[in-house]
């Protein structure tokens, strides 16, 4: 539970960051543009505390290459996909749209996270 506190902590803080740069970046290109943008700028900053103090384990390759790949999964896969069913077929406002889109993204994340890290501590023992 603790884990998922700590999770909920730096997410919180890189999903604030991502929602002001998704809604500042929209206003000169599209919700695509945006999305991946903010994005990747938050992933940069959230990858050492995720790994550092979330999950607290050492910072290897492999558990880096990890995390990043969870978040490229979360982002095209799980993000992009939510947002072109939202925005194109369920006909939502763009903005409006980014948020069930982060709330879903969000538990997703975690959980693949989670099991990716958890798979490559226990391959390293």
């Amino acid at each position: 539970m603790q884990q998922f506190i700590r999770f909920c902590i730096v997410g919180g803080i890189a999903t604030a960051l991502d929602a002001c740069l998704y809604l500042l970046f929209i206003n000169w290109m599209s919700y695509q543009a945006s999305m991946v943008l903010s994005y990747t700028i938050c992933l940069c900053l959230n990858m050492l505390a995720t790994l550092r103090w979330t999950f607290r384990t050492r910072i290897t390759f492999r558990g880096a290459a990890a995390v990043v790949f969870a978040h490229m999964f979360n982002l095209f896969v799980v993000r992009y996909k939510l947002m072109v069913l939202f925005v194109v077929t369920l006909h939502m406002n763009e903005r409006a749209a980014y948020f069930p889109t982060l709330g879903i993204s969000v538990l997703v994340n975690y959980y693949i996270i989670k099991g990716i890290l958890n798979k490559t501590e226990q391959s390293s023992k």
